[in-house]
């Protein structure tokens, strides 16, 4: 009896996971984020649904977890959490900053940020307890990378997409891009999203899962998965982000090179007349739509600014300084600072010029290029927080992540974390990616004959380019829909390195 309930409960929790897998495009659609929604209940349904569920299953799999170790592992690393925690709210707690409210900090905040990104290492516990079968986890691959390419091309054509950047709708459709479109409208009113929320979250989910929609049709050479693919490349070109359009280069580039590699060293005989389509297809697909796609189209910031004369008294604002002449300084900076380029935001709302009038005369001493580099002066704002509260426990224990939100978050994942959590909350927020795909990397490498296919060495290669593509255009790691998806994979990858045989559910 007590086995047929185990095997009852593991039936729930398989279908369970896959389901929730194969929804987390939909709960990124743009709706649920917005202002209206988000008012109801303070948080977005999509965060609430995502709780619930992993929820759900972390029950399910701890029921019927056999694995004492396992169990104790667990148990252990979430206590140092709790200790991490608690040490990271007290530390917090005692901030030193200029701007009257606390630079929005908040403790129910900074323990909600904790456990939403607890949630896929816990889908990567899940994941490899469940053994997928490779038939579903291949179905929800398709299923999650079909339904968003689908959606942004279709929004697209029919001039229905919100814009990558912005939240308006698209100007013109990819038809436009060939007939002048970019003399009436900028690159920004042409670059599409679908309906989804963020179009460099979703640029980076595809960067992710194109790797993975390579490997299944290689082994899976039908006109279905051909088209997927070409679907998921328009769209990648449609985002009209860097990230989207030289990932897909990427891709390609690699998912060739493997091929080559497998059928020289491996002696794997992948190389056929489908092969050759789907890369021969690739390549068209980009190299037709790359000199109109919006991001060859996006002027640069040299372009933009670096010609243009400054008619900035940065003289006169030295003077009001040495003279201590604070109330002049104050104005000088309210009446100068669109001329200096500066962005609206940044100095009105997220680290006000009032209360750090220093801070922002360095910026204005700063070359114009490097004030419209909008990620440096992120990085500074937290720089310049950290340095004015003095602690030297930040750098262990973080700035907060509600503090570090208000500044704006940074567009370098890892670094922003190591702002707002500190090193240790690094350490046990994001180390266990790196431990999983480096103990991954290790055992491939040790049973290279058995371990070193096609298969696994694309999807380690798709996990490691989607960390390196977190660091350099940021917003990775603290988006669900990526995380969640990108613990699957892992979770996957992991059971097919580890385990000597898989558990069928379904019979």
């Amino acid at each position: 009896m007590k086995n047929l309930n185990i095997q009852y409960i593991n039936k729930i929790k398989y279908y369970l996971l896959i389901l929730f897998i194969t929804i987390q495009p939909i709960l990124d659609i743009h709706y649920f984020y917005t202002e209206k929604v988000v008012n109801i209940i303070g948080f977005s349904p999509s965060t609430i649904i995502r709780i619930a569920i992993v929820s759900i299953l972390a029950l399910l799999t701890f029921i019927t977890l056999r694995d004492k170790k396992i169990k104790a592992t667990i148990i252990v690393y979430l206590l140092l959490v709790f200790i991490y925690t608690i040490f990271h709210i007290i530390n917090a707690k005692s901030f030193n900053t200029p701007v009257p409210d606390d630079l929005g900090y908040s403790v129910i905040g900074e323990i909600f940020y904790i456990i939403r990104m607890l949630i896929p290492l816990i889908i990567i516990i899940i994941t490899i307890n469940t053994s997928v079968s490779r038939a579903d986890y291949e179905r929800a691959i398709k299923i999650i990378i079909s339904f968003i390419s689908l959606t942004i091309v279709l929004s697209n054509i029919f001039e229905v997409s919100l814009a990558s950047y912005g939240t308006g709708i698209i100007k013109q459709n990819i038809f436009g891009w060939f007939t002048g479109a970019y003399d009436t409208y900028k690159y920004s009113d042409l670059a599409s999203r679908g309906i989804f929320n963020s179009a460099n979250q979703i640029s980076a989910l595809l960067v992710l899962l194109l790797p993975i929609m390579f490997i299944i049709y290689t082994y899976q050479q039908n006109i279905k998965n051909l088209l997927i693919i070409i679907l998921t490349l328009i769209s990648m070109v449609m985002l009209g982000t860097k990230v989207a359009l030289y990932g897909a280069i990427i891709n390609i580039i690699i998912y060739f090179l493997a091929l080559v590699f497998m059928t020289i060293i491996r002696k794997q005989q992948l190389l056929s007349k489908k092969i050759f389509v789907v890369l021969g297809v690739s390549v068209l697909v980009i190299t037709s739509l790359y000199e109109v796609s919006p991001v060859i189209n996006r002027p640069s910031l040299e372009e933009n600014y670096g010609n243009k004369k400054e008619f900035i008294r940065i003289d006169l604002l030295k003077k009001y300084q040495k003279n201590n002449e604070h109330d002049k300084v104050i104005e000088f900076i309210k009446n100068n600072y669109k001329d200096a380029k500066i962005k609206d935001e940044f100095i009105l709302q997220y680290y006000p010029y009032q209360y750090d009038p220093e801070f922002w005369i360095e910026v204005f001493e700063m070359p114009l290029i490097k004030r419209r580099d909008w990620r440096l002066l992120e990085l500074k704002m937290h720089q310049r927080v950290m340095d004015i509260n003095g602690n030297k426990n930040d750098k262990w224990l973080g700035i907060s992540f509600t503090r570090s939100e208000h500044l704006f978050t940074l567009e370098r994942d890892f670094v922003a974390q190591y702002y707002s959590m500190g090193i240790f909350g690094v350490i046990l927020l994001l180390g266990p990616y790196v431990l999983a795909i480096l103990a991954c990397v290790i055992k491939m490498l040790f049973q290279f004959k058995n371990k070193f296919n096609l298969r696994n060495s694309i999807t380690i290669f798709a996990i490691i380019f989607i960390l390196g593509a977190s660091i350099n255009s940021g917003n990775v790691m603290d988006c669900l829909t990526i995380t969640i998806i990108l613990g699957f994979i892992i979770g996957k990858l992991m059971d097919d390195m580890f385990k000597k045989q898989q558990i069928d559910v379904k019979n």
